[in-house]
């Protein structure tokens, strides 16, 4: 009898070694609990809703609380590689938070993050505005401030609610893939979201200067200047930068 190449298998399913399945434990007992914080937070969320509460310090806003803070963020909401997320570190999603504040004091300023949650949940933390608002395709961002939230994707460039229309006074932007395409629709939003004298920050990749310098290239979107701010942007090879669109924007993050 001629053996086969099956006859040698012994009918058990191959064995990892340990150390690989401690690293698999760990990662699923990391995602584990960080669905059990996001299944938490749309409880709390309905719950606010249903009773209709507002406690101290609230948004001001029925029925919702205050937006958590980018460490809670980070734990609760993992990053969809397919939608190209990676989250800013803490530190400087609070810094750029701090910049923003400085450059549109006012309470009342209408400002837009799109494709931007770190940014937006550490603005919103620190410096809750009624008039904030986060375009993203990502729907789980609904959870956090259901007001604040707007549906946008980015291959539907002319689909947003008709009253943001003229209505910002700053965008903060990030763009999700690094590519000439995806800046274009940006922009064909941006052109009509943005007030005539809006200010433009943009956080991406340095390999998409010649891009940033064709495209962005007149008011309210440009001319854009690379700043000094340092980003901190996790898990990515490529340099990151920040542009202002801004007279004097180069010195934004200045230390």
């Amino acid at each position: 009898m001629i053996n086969s190449p099956r006859s040698d298998l012994s009918g058990s399913p191959p064995s990892l070694n340990p150390a690989t399945l401690a690293l698999l434990d760990d990662f699923l007992s990391s995602k584990a609990e960080e669905e059990q914080r996001f299944q938490q937070l749309m409880a709390d969320r309905e719950a606010g809703h249903v009773a209709g509460l507002q406690a101290d310090g609230s948004t001001g806003i029925r029925g919702e609380k205050d937006i958590m803070d980018v460490d809670e963020y980070r734990l609760a909401f993992s990053e969809d590689w397919q939608l190209s997320q990676f989250w800013y570190s803490t530190s400087f999603a609070n810094r750029l938070a701090g910049l923003i504040g400085e450059i549109e004091p006012s309470p009342n300023a209408s400002i837009a993050f799109v494709c931007a949650p770190t940014a937006f949940v550490a603005f919103q933390n620190l410096y809750p505005r009624p008039q904030t608002r986060l375009l993203e395709v990502d729907q789980r961002f609904a959870v956090l401030t259901p007001s604040h939230y707007v549906p946008y994707d980015l291959n539907e460039p002319d689909s947003f609610p008709a009253e943001l229309k003229g209505s910002f006074d700053l965008a903060i932007v990030d763009p999700p893939f690094l590519n000439e395409v995806t800046n274009a629709k940006l922009i064909q939003t941006l052109r009509q979201i943005l007030k005539p004298t809006a200010k433009l920050i943009l956080v991406t990749s340095t390999s998409v200067e010649d891009v940033i310098a064709k495209l962005y290239d007149a008011p309210p979107l440009g001319p854009m200047r690379k700043t000094e701010l340092m980003v901190e942007h996790g898990q990515l090879a490529n340099d990151f930068a920040c542009w202002g669109s801004w007279d004097g924007a180069e010195i934004f993050g200045r230390q």
